[in-house]
């Protein structure tokens, strides 16, 4: 049974009565037993009212009600009613005009499926590249929003043939902004190809692993952005927090390293044809010619899919070996196959090496120091694909959930940028 549109009057009538029952909650009313229901019922409400406000802003901007309110385009005006940074509201409004083209994506937000972060990366990605559209919505409903965006972005750089052009492109967008936020915090931006954004982030890492494990030893844990805030600002003016610890006297490994992944054919050709690869890990796709620039200056591990086949290396020793230690930074992108944090991270033996006697690549993960400890802790074993794995209790094989009264299982405060006026990151960190 097809139904009919909501009417002008229905949608007033739900603000009144949402505007009515909001009103009236009363959270320390809400008895305990019942208080994941009415979360679980409002955050299905938000979601739904939000995906409608992404589905009706194209339609507000052919309206043109933005001129008449003195705004400079309708993302500026969508931006000031919703509360949000401009760059979101344009997100936004591009998402709902290509939404008429995509029905099974806006099918999904009219059912609640999706969040307005989610169906900006569906909608995007499935724009790109039409027939990964269904991949991408089950991506949204398997995985976590960083593997959605890692998948969106592979679609859109797998339509975009040209390399060497999207290159030269991306390059002509590269700058670096300044302002002051509400806050009064002085914010930086800084905007580069993918392929140099390699690069800051690997100069970057051991320093802020440094300052990480620094303060730990001091009995502070703080947000890793702002430890990585203080090691840009050292690094560009010189000197230090006050009354920071003493840098330690074993260094956090200094070289910059960048890996890289590739076919032998396209390394050879110069440019990638049909289905070759060529990508930076934990990056995505770049051109030949960006691999070919990395060669000169930075600690480039190259995995040649000619080549040694690193997948199957075994050796029956506890050490891992060195192409070992570059296929797992290259399956999980560098970041923990937990959490996706991407500091102070330790490779684990699953099932131990006691019980092996060997270091097989597969029962090999990237766990950071956290999940690490938690899993030898409790003696868990790791279970599904890599960068959304969980931990299962090894006598039990059920999946394991922390004690909720244990603070030595409290995750740490999440990797991750403060969102700025355009949602963007300084450099790359786990969300």
């Amino acid at each position: 049974m097809v139904k009919e549109p909501a009417t002008v009057e229905e949608v007033i009538e739900l603000l009144e009565r949402t505007h009515d029952v909001c009103g009236r909650l009363e959270p320390g009313n809400v008895p305990l037993h019942a208080a994941p229901q009415v979360f679980d019922a409002l955050a299905s409400v938000e979601r739904l009212v939000s995906g409608a406000v992404l589905r009706m802003a194209g339609r507000y901007e052919e309206a043109g009600a933005w001129k008449r309110n003195g705004s400079k385009s309708a993302e500026d005006d969508i931006a000031r009613k919703t509360g949000t940074p401009t760059g979101a509201a344009r997100r936004k409004l591009s998402t709902s005009k290509r939404l008429r083209a995509q029905p099974r994506t806006d099918e999904a937000i009219r059912n609640g499926d999706l969040s307005t972060e989610q169906a900006n990366e569906v909608s995007s990605g499935a724009d790109a590249s039409p027939e990964d559209e269904a991949d991408l919505l089950d991506t949204a409903k398997r995985h976590r929003l960083p593997e959605l965006r890692k998948r969106a972005a592979d679609a859109r750089a797998k339509a975009d043939r040209d390399r060497e052009d999207r290159r030269r492109r991306l390059q002509a967008m590269r700058g670096v902004r300044r302002w002051r936020d509400d806050d009064g915090m002085g914010n930086l931006l800084l905007r580069l190809p993918p392929e140099d954004m390699a690069e800051v982030d690997a100069a970057l890492k051991p320093r802020i692993d440094r300052a990480f494990a620094d303060a730990r030893d001091a009995g502070r844990l703080e947000p890793v952005e702002r430890y990585a805030a203080d090691v840009v600002r050292d690094l560009l003016v010189g000197g230090g927090t006050d009354g920071a610890p003493a840098r330690r006297t074993q260094a956090v490994r200094p070289e910059k390293k960048v890996i890289a992944l590739i076919d032998l054919a396209a390394l050879n050709r110069g440019s990638v044809e049909g289905d070759e690869t060529c990508e930076i890990a934990g990056v995505g796709p770049v051109s030949v010619s960006a691999i070919r620039a990395l060669l000169s200056d930075a600690f480039l591990a190259i995995v040649i899919k000619d080549g040694i086949d690193v997948l199957n290396v075994t050796h029956l020793g506890r050490q891992v070996t060195a192409a070992q230690r570059t296929a797992l930074e290259a399956r999980s992108g560098g970041a923990c196959e937990v959490c996706g944090s991407r500091h102070l991270l330790d490779i684990d033996h699953n099932e131990g090496w006691a019980l092996t006697l060997d270091t097989r690549l597969e029962d090999l993960s990237w766990f950071c120091w956290h999940c690490h400890g938690t899993k030898t802790r409790h003696d868990l074993r790791a279970e599904g694909p890599v960068g959304a794995r969980w931990f299962v209790d090894r006598k039990t094989g059920e999946r394991w959930h922390p004690p909720p009264d244990d603070p030595s299982d409290a995750r740490p405060p999440p990797d991750g940028a403060a969102d700025g006026p355009e949602q963007a990151e300084l450099f790359t960190l786990a969300d």
